[in-house]
């Protein structure tokens, strides 16, 4: 009867110098007992035979034995480490393998590490769906290893590399992901409620005119929902490694519709994994309050499929405030991947990715202890999924470094801090730019300048934290200067610590 719950296992990683939460189940009433590392903590059942404790901070360490007692029951987890431990949340760029990813072939052969630990939380949306598919597969702690490395995040695995090189201690991933989710999936429904009223009017108007035991019951004998095998699905196995061509695409929907893998485009949006709090109750209250460092979230593109864009701001800084709840820590960090450019990709179209992006901007400077990571050079114009996700981890953890390990380096995108103009000449002024910025090529790409209408040419300079822009003949015009602010684009501008300045929009008149 006694036990942990399920992320509580051997091969773990703990979070260091932080309480400590365990909880499980045992005998209603028993005298349930945790030790580690010298620590213990105990606590009494409760009468549905839930329990928790809170062990003090622990020190960093690589091979413990996590020991749970409950009168005459014992339950030993080995070979845990102590060290750092971060949660990979968002949709498919985050859900995104290693067994995808543009470096596998070169990592895999010298991957093998023991500091480098993943957990995969089950992609679960409604009650009786892990009963009803096999998940033997999923919520399993790994360790880096050629055997082990395709299961993990690319972006975690990135991350945690350049953080255990850093520091010199394990680092584990909780990925807390699913391809393909809104933010409304992700947060307390309350929340939504709140923060994008839309999305739950839409949830209720599919309720009011729907059977929810008819829906549970159709949905557990849904093959789409069977998410215990990665790397069962066809789709995936086609889309993720490169970009197919489109008789591919069709020749697979064609397939995929005849055998019943393909959701019908009308039913879609109300699959369980899109529902409002579907996530949040399934998923991330399963692994709360397991202690860890922060949180790195890489989503929005499923918002903006689902013509919810304008309302990112306050549905991201929501899902922030209901995540911090759950774990009871009002400043725990976020570090938030801003999406690339990308044009189009399958039936999917680049709607307004621009307001995404100026959320997320907005939500890194609005909500405390948040931090924006740029991977504006990244997208790929036809692949709404950048098969190169080493640049995306090392910049998150430079951001980890800077903001959250105190480290006194440069760790932010280059950002638009000023515009002055004097004649034909206009100066860009950067923030986070020390040492100079760099410009990796004969021309500043991602650049439009356009006066009453008419799109400008003008000549592009670096100069020092400045770029300087040369017009022709435009003194008396009001300019307009947009930055990486087309569907595609990739980004040339860079500070000395090799991040790409971040989309900006900047109107100046003639007096400057």
């Amino acid at each position: 009867m006694l036990k942990a719950a399920d992320i509580f296992q051997s091969n773990m990683v703990l979070q260091r110098d932080k309480p400590l939460p365990v909880w499980g189940a045992a005998q209603p009433g028993a005298s349930v007992s945790v030790s580690i590392q010298g620590q213990q903590a105990t606590c009494v059942a409760d009468s549905e035979g839930g329990w928790q404790v809170t062990l003090p901070p622990l020190c960093a360490s690589e091979n413990e034995t996590l020991v749970i007692s409950a009168n005459a029951e014992q339950v030993q987890l080995h070979h845990i480490a102590v060290g750092e431990v971060w949660i990979a949340g968002g949709q498919s760029n985050m859900e995104f393998h290693m067994r995808y990813e543009k470096h596998l072939n070169a990592v895999k052969p010298e991957c093998a590490n023991p500091h480098i630990r993943f957990y995969d939380v089950p992609e679960v949306a409604f009650e009786g769906q892990k009963d009803q598919f096999d998940y033997s597969r999923m919520g399993i702690w790994r360790t880096a290893s050629p055997e082990d490395i395709e299961y993990f995040s690319a972006v975690g695995y990135y991350f945690q590399l350049a953080l255990e090189q850093d520091l010199r201690i394990p680092v584990g991933i909780v990925g807390c992901n699913w391809g393909g989710t809104v933010s409304a999936s992700w947060m307390n429904p309350e929340t939504v409620r709140k923060a994008g009223p839309v999305w739950m009017e839409e949830y209720e108007a599919f309720i009011a005119r729907t059977s929810w035991e008819d829906y549970l019951a159709e949905q557990r004998a849904n093959p789409l929902n069977d998410r215990g095998n990665p790397f069962a699905d066809p789709f995936s196995e086609l889309v993720m490694p490169r970009t197919p061509e489109p008789e591919e695409i069709e020749a697979l929907f064609a397939s995929a519709k005849e055998g019943g893998m393909l959701p019908d485009p009308d039913t879609i949006h109300v699959m369980p994994h899109l529902l409002p709090g579907a996530l949040y109750q399934y998923m991330l209250k399963e692994i709360a309050p397991f202690s860890i460092r922060g949180v790195l979230w890489y989503q929005g593109e499923s918002d903006d499929e689902m013509h919810h864009a304008d309302l990112y701001a306050s549905m991201l800084s929501g899902l922030v405030s209901d995540w911090r709840a759950l774990w009871k820590d009002e400043s725990l960090p976020f570090l938030l991947v801003q999406l690339p450019g990308y044009e189009r990709w399958l039936q999917n179209e680049n709607d307004r990715f621009d307001l995404i992006r100026a959320a997320q901007e907005q939500v890194s400077k609005d909500v405390p202890n948040t931090w924006l990571c740029s991977i504006s050079d990244s997208g790929e114009q036809f692949d709404i999924h950048p098969k190169n996700k080493l640049p995306v981890g090392e910049r998150l953890a430079l951001l980890a470094r800077g903001h959250v390990y105190g480290e006194n380096i440069l760790c932010d995108a280059p950002a638009v801090s000023r515009a002055n103009r004097a004649g034909d000449t206009i100066t860009l002024t950067f923030d986070h730019a020390e040492g100079g910025l760099v410009l990796r090529g004969e021309e500043l790409s991602a650049l439009r300048v356009r006066s009453a209408g008419k799109e400008l040419h003008c000549r592009a300079e670096v100069a020092d934290s400045s770029v300087i822009l040369r017009l022709n003949g435009a003194a008396s015009e009001t300019i307009q200067i947009d930055f990486a602010k087309d569907k595609f684009y990739l980004v040339n501008l860079f500070n000395h610590a090799g991040i790409p300045a971040i989309p900006f929009s900047v109107e100046i008149g003639s007096d400057g």
